[in-house]
């Protein structure tokens, strides 16, 4: 049995030797303010199921993870159930839009600018395996912040043509990261599909 002032970083230092009864300590801790967060964006039940995928990711990536400075591992779970959120409401532009997105994605680049950027080449991976068009019709739209009927315009196309691309585009790309990746990719997704679907 633990003593419950014991510290996170303590915690986590046994939950890495696999010690279940460090991560009911753990589990017990923060449950409770991870769903009350979670209920702000989704329904009750909804909650309990994405805190619960917190909990399993905290348990399988246990050897991973580290505290902050203050070892406190509230930060880096507070991150985690957003990234949930966000990954529930993925592709749904109104709902991505009150979660404060870039402020989240500023975060995550100073707090893991490794994972950042291998997610971003991630992203870059897939995007430069769309076919040619439909490649050059997404970066058009992402990169250099053409409208759609300015793609069609340079690109002598219909403006529905180019929605459909862009559709097709961002449709092959979630399908490819959330097939290779867990929950986390949503987040760099739900960046494109903001800077994508606002032209849409």
């Amino acid at each position: 049995m633990y003593d419950k002032q014991i510290s996170d970083g303590e915690l986590l230092r046994s939950l890495r030797g696999d010690d279940t009864a460090a991560f009911e300590v753990l589990y017990d801790r923060y449950w409770k303010a991870l769903y009350l967060k979670a209920c702000q964006r989704v329904d009750k039940d909804e909650a309990k199921d994405l805190v619960q995928e917190v909990m399993i990711s905290l348990w399988r990536r246990r050897k991973e993870i580290a505290p902050d400075q203050e070892g406190d591992l509230g930060r880096y779970l507070f991150t985690a159930i957003k990234y949930r959120v966000i990954s529930h409401y993925a592709f749904t532009a109104t709902e991505i839009k009150k979660l404060d997105i870039f402020d989240i994605l500023e975060g995550q680049l100073n707090n893991d600018a490794l994972e950042t950027k291998e997610l971003k080449a991630s992203i870059e991976s897939a995007v430069s395996r769309l076919p040619a068009r439909m490649q050059q019709i997404f970066r058009m739209s992402r990169e250099d912040d053409c409208s759609i009927p300015d793609i069609a315009r340079k690109l002598n196309l219909s403006e529905q043509t180019v929605k459909n691309q862009l559709t097709e585009a961002l449709k092959r790309l979630r399908n490819s990261l959330q097939a290779s990746s867990s929950g986390e990719w949503a987040l760099m997704l739900a960046y494109m599909f903001l800077h994508v679907h606002k032209n849409l």
